[in-house]
């Protein structure tokens, strides 16, 4: 489930890199502003995304790739294709995981789940900014266009689930790449291509079961 709760933080966009220049407090206050006052203006957003999760009993790293859309503050959709593909769809309510090779759909509801709902909130943060600091710990540094953030757990909550994460936006605060260390010794990196942001229809966030699948509530109803 842990697991699980790391797809919404995927969505952001990292990496350290030589020779940035520290970001002051005053800096990154403003940065976040700007953030705050982009995503207030344009909440949704749509884009090709590289997921690379590297596991220290594997060799070569796990990849997969898909297309996510967003829209703040809560509503998401993530598609993987390829050998294993998946759907999961995020409505502020409730989460669906479809797999359809093995004809199977997994279903947690938000609302009766609150522990789920607050990870899910705090892992989102980073995305819209409005929490972010409720959340983590903030610091960042600038590689000439460039933004690299970089933010830490501060919650006993968050603590459970990453260590750190580290976030690149250009110049237009678009996100370009992520690096997520969770508690596991996972490292997750993802790239994102082709960012654009438009208004997306609210059936972008609906999911509708085809016949004939299997459905389960892993954590019950």
């Amino acid at each position: 489930m842990r697991k699980l709760l790391l797809v919404p933080l995927l969505l952001l966009g990292i990496a350290p890199f030589a020779g940035a220049s520290p970001m002051t407090q005053t800096d990154i206050d403003q940065l976040v502003q700007k953030l705050q006052s982009l995503h207030n203006s344009q909440p949704s957003l749509e884009a090709n995304f590289r997921e690379e999760r590297h596991l220290s009993m594997l060799k070569e790293p796990v990849v997969n790739e898909g297309k996510v859309w967003f829209t703040l503050p809560d509503k998401i959709r993530r598609e993987i294709a390829g050998k294993t593909p998946s759907t999961t769809v995020i409505d502020g309510k409730k989460m669906w995981i479809y797999y359809p090779n093995y004809k199977q759909l997994e279903i947690y509801d938000l609302d009766k789940r609150p522990a789920i709902k607050d990870s899910l909130r705090a892992l989102t943060a980073g995305l819209n900014f409005r929490e972010v600091a409720t959340y983590y710990n903030i610091t960042g540094s600038k590689n000439g266009s460039e933004y690299q953030i970089t933010l830490t757990p501060k919650t006993a909550s968050v603590r459970k689930l990453v260590k750190s994460v580290d976030l690149t936006l250009d110049e237009n605060l678009t996100p370009v790449r992520v690096l997520v260390h969770d508690i596991k010794g996972q490292v997750i990196m993802v790239t994102y291509s082709d960012v654009r942001r438009e208004t997306l229809p609210s059936s972008t966030f609906e999911f509708s079961p085809p016949p004939g699948i299997k459905v389960s509530t892993p954590l019950g109803n």
